[in-house]
């Protein structure tokens, strides 16, 4: 009963969250001093230095009710492109492309030793989360934890060579919730997608590191494990499980590099044709019927499939346009410039960097309330947006710090979904899964600060 009780107090509803942060919206336009900068007339940035008192305009609750449906409005590009790309990616998916790659890239390397397998398939699940994955790669824990079992490392290590690297590949993806965050700073899609993917090849090289430095630890001696008893390893000489053999499929192989292909294309035509959502939605469209083809899907099937992927954002969508009336409430009681103004004056003096510093580690934190990507994006992106232009910091740097700041502790906080179902799939307590990730998390998160800080003292646009 009790252990039901903590798992209910652990419980978040990402509707009810914003809603409540909607209705607090509400309070805060009769509570926080309304006040104004002035803008740039081209760019509409608003002005250092201008911020004055105006008087109060609150917003009563009929009223922020009212501004839900111009915030659902408010973003169309944003909403029509990750409904599409919704839709494009469940057929992708649903081919099964990426679960017969990897299923007999597995089989083919279950017989080499650990310091062949951990890399490989720590890099394997980043690099194919991060171009073509969706929430339910936890699910690949099971081949995971079969992996660890054959090597005699615990269900700690079967979890790193899976879930922990698709976390990774998550956190340095150039679709997802940085196009959307991108979308709502008024940023080109998958602009700055060089430094973000040269970040991604930098954290997986960390996670590959980590997973391996421990993988060898418990190989070593299985006293070192992190589970604090030896049952898993009787476990795993009895309950060890056969990966059965896969024929490699030429198809796979080609889908993969056809959906990695179609966003590196767009992200490159971004930056050097002025690509915009048209364009993307364009590429993308033909990617997506060129993978169904290769794995021979009718057009009805393709089109069922897309609907479905379609479906599956509807209430990603309802969060975006909350968020939007989030904003549109406290510009409208004249508070949000007053919020940027306490939260820019303390760092007024300080690098640009600095504040770059301070956007990534609210999100970080930030995250354990809205584990979302696409929900925290829509509440934060149109705050951080007015604050990154007064502090400096170009809004392609806020977009990363809110990114790598979501992103990284979904394998952290127990209210992620993913992360709890991995851990059920392998036995693992979640105070022993944050002894091995916390550490990690940290010393990524250090570095992160540092290459946040040099993105801005740079002048890094991404464009």
């Amino acid at each position: 009963m009790s252990e039901s009780k903590k798992k209910r107090k652990l419980s978040f509803n990402t509707l009810l969250l914003v809603l409540s942060i909607l209705v607090i919206a509400c309070i805060m336009t009769y509570i926080i001093p309304a006040g104004q900068f002035d803008t740039d007339p081209e760019t509409k940035a608003l002005i250092a230095g201008t911020y004055h008192r105006i008087a109060q305009t609150p917003v009563n609750l009929w009223q922020t009710l009212l501004n839900i449906h111009p915030g659902l409005i408010s973003s169309p590009n944003v909403i029509c492109h990750v409904l599409f790309t919704a839709g494009i990616l469940r057929i992708i998916i649903s081919t099964g492309a990426v679960d017969d790659f990897l299923n007999w890239s597995i089989y083919k390397l279950q017989r080499r030793g650990v310091v062949v397998i951990v890399p490989m398939m720590v890099i394997l699940f980043s690099i194919l989360c991060a171009y073509g994955g969706n929430d339910s790669f936890f699910v690949f824990t099971i081949i995971g934890i079969a992996v660890a079992k054959k090597l005699k490392l615990d269900p700690i290590a079967g979890i790193a060579m899976t879930y922990f690297a698709t976390s990774i590949g998550f956190a340095g993806a150039i679709k997802g919730r940085t196009i959307i965050a991108q979308g709502l700073a008024d940023l080109p899609l998958y602009s700055g997608a060089g430094q973000r993917t040269f970040w991604l090849f930098f954290m997986m090289a960390c996670g590959v590191a980590y997973a391996l430095w421990y993988c060898l630890r418990v190989k070593k001696n299985p006293a070192n494990s992190f589970m604090g008893n030896d049952e898993w390893l009787a476990a795993s000489e009895v309950d060890a499980v056969a990966i059965e053999a896969v024929p490699f499929k030429i198809e796979s192989l080609l889908v993969i590099l056809v959906t990695a292909g179609s966003f590196i294309l767009n992200a490159i035509m971004s930056i050097t044709q002025s690509w915009s959502y048209p364009q993307y939605t364009a590429v993308l469209f033909c990617a997506g019927i060129v993978c169904g083809a290769l794995y021979r899907k009718t057009p009805v099937q393709m089109a069922e499939e897309f609907a479905k992927g379609c479906q599956s954002m509807g209430f990603v969508v309802i969060i975006i346009g909350l968020g939007g009336a989030i904003a549109r409430t406290l510009q409208q009681g004249n508070v949000l410039h007053t919020i940027v103004n306490w939260v820019t004056a303390p760092l007024a003096n300080a690098p640009a960097g600095v504040g770059a510093i301070v956007m990534f580690w609210f999100n970080w934190l930030f995250n354990f309330f809205i584990i979302s990507g696409s929900g925290q994006a829509a509440i934060v992106m149109p705050v951080m947006t007015p604050i990154s232009d007064l502090l400096g910091i170009h809004r392609q740097v806020a977009v990363s710090a809110f990114v790598y700041g979501d992103a990284f502790t979904n394998m952290l906080f127990p209210t992620s979904a993913q992360l709890m179902g991995a851990l059920a799939i392998a036995g693992v307590p979640l105070g022993k899964w944050v002894k091995f990730v916390l550490p990690f998390l940290l010393i990524l998160s250090v570095f992160t600060s540092i290459y946040l800080y040099i993105l801005t003292s740079t002048g890094w646009t991404g464009m």
